[in-house]
């Protein structure tokens, strides 16, 4: 009876998850309509926004003292967020979305390949000095995030300068209505977020699969509905640019966010308490944001036939690493 209850907890909170995250979404993009800021940076605001049930999922897992279903979450919701961005180009073929995404969103895609790297070095060497209890990789990461958004921040924001934007999709909300409720789904992501972590460690137990295969697909999985939904309300609203940039920002967020786990994990560096299958998630992660930079700059039309190959590939990819990583359980 208590797995039951344990599993059928999973689901309604995946599907509360869902629901919040199409809320969030729209009013994200109302409040970049009523701020008149650019799509590419609304997209980091609201990549961290929908990155919080990654936070208090990893901060769960501290809690319950699982550094490895913690770091697994943070890089399996990464790539899922990467399979999903995939799928929805397949499913959205015909519109080309690729080809019609910013160009800023590049920028994007090398903040996130810099801070993977750094993540895979930190797995990899364990290095014999700290701040504190704190990794240097960690330090390194949090440096690149703020530089990263700060740079991507300051070229959007020449070009919205030069743009004027008509308010007419929210012309029935005012700023802070459409800013109140932003807040409040971004408030409850949270909450569902720590339920998942908690009801998906259970799954863990009940099922014997490993915390790293687990972290990586199960509650990478779940944490990232709101980033799936995130994209899919954004491409349904034909803003393509900050479907695809609310969803890179989030990576490079939930990189980001292995500083603060670790900060917060006080028995000495987080790293060196990761399994190795975590290696493949993240250079999984770095084949496919490659495939998917090779997508954004090319921007010749092509048969529909033509242009989901990539995507095939990556939905191919995701599977390859799912099973190598549940062999390494």
């Amino acid at each position: 009876m208590y797995n039951i209850l344990v599993f059928s907890l999973f689901i309604v909170t995946a599907i509360a998850t869902y629901y919040t995250a199409s809320r969030l979404s729209m009013f994200g993009d109302g409040v970049s309509e009523k701020t008149k800021t650019s799509s590419a940076f609304m997209g980091i605001i609201i990549g961290a926004a929908i990155s919080l049930p990654e936070l208090t999922a990893s901060v769960t897992a501290i809690s319950i003292n699982s550094p490895d279903l913690a770091i697994g979450n943070l890089l399996g919701s990464n790539l899922f967020n990467l399979l999903a961005l995939a799928i929805l180009d397949i499913v959205f073929r015909r519109h080309q979305i690729m080809g019609r995404t910013d160009v800023n969103s590049k920028l994007y895609i090398y903040l996130v390949i810099g801070m993977t790297l750094v993540v895979m070095i930190g797995l990899s060497l364990s290095l014999p000095t700290h701040l504190f209890h704190i990794s240097y990789n960690s330090v390194v990461l949090v440096l690149l995030y703020f530089g990263g958004v700060k740079w991507i921040n300051a070229r959007t924001q020449q070009k919205v300068q030069r743009r004027k934007r008509k308010n007419e999709k929210y012309s029935a909300y005012t700023y802070k209505q459409v800013l109140t409720r932003f807040i409040a789904s971004a408030v409850a992501i949270m909450v569902l977020g720590s339920i998942l972590t908690i009801t998906a460690d259970e799954i863990a137990s009940i099922t014997g699969l490993g915390s790293s295969f687990i972290g990586s697909f199960l509650v990478g999985a779940s944490t990232s509905l709101p980033d799936a939904v995130s994209v899919l309300t954004a491409l349904t609203l034909c803003n393509y640019s900050m479907g695809v940039s609310s969803l890179l920002g989030s990576n490079a967020f939930n990189i980001m966010l292995l500083s603060f786990t670790d900060a917060i994990y006080l028995q000495n560096n987080l790293f060196d308490h990761a399994s190795p299958a975590n290696l493949v998630t993240s250079a999984s992660s770095i084949v496919v944001i490659l495939i998917i930079l090779y997508s954004i700059n090319y921007k010749r039309k092509r048969s529909n036939l033509h242009y989901v190959v990539p995507s095939l590939l990556i939905v191919l990819i995701y599977f390859a690493a799912t099973f190598m990583v549940y062999q390494m359980k």
